[in-house]
């Protein structure tokens, strides 16, 4: 599996991450984390915009849309993906509850899971360690 990190800057500088996420897309699973989340969106077609607050520190609720589930999560980004124009067969998994912004995305068609939050460096709790469980089942699938 490829497991895209998270880093600082503007998503629409990393066109050579783009491009190898559209050639691997389908070839392995693929997980990506708040600027790889961001990365995977524009990839496929969708873009991203800059927050006018940037999303910073721990305590951000986060519904999963699937099971209803709310975790408390660590964020620090100033881009977000924009909802309103996603490509075909990338699908909102989660979303932000202080302001609605895109929290995950999976694909219709392809193993394929991001998050915009920072579930790999959990300050507190650990609600967000399934998706790293579901991504080594992906992987051994």
């Amino acid at each position: 599996g490829m497991l895209i990190s998270p880093g600082p800057g503007d998503p629409s500088h990393l066109v050579t991450v783009e491009e190898t996420i559209r050639s691997l897309l389908g070839k392995l699973p693929i997980m990506a984390i708040c600027l790889g989340h961001q990365s995977v969106a524009r990839a496929l077609g969708g873009k991203t915009f800059k927050l006018r607050f940037g999303h910073h520190g721990g305590n951000h609720p986060v519904k999963d849309i699937k099971t209803g589930r709310v975790t408390i999560t660590t964020q620090n980004h100033g881009y977000a993906v924009d909802d309103s124009v996603l490509p075909s067969g990338l699908e909102v998994s989660q979303f932000n509850l202080n302001d609605g912004t895109v929290e995950g995305l999976t694909h219709r068609d392809f193993p394929l899971l991001s998050i915009q939050y920072h579930a790999e460096g959990t300050p507190g709790p650990k609600d967000n360690n399934y998706l790293f469980e579901r991504f080594v089942a992906m992987m051994r699938a």
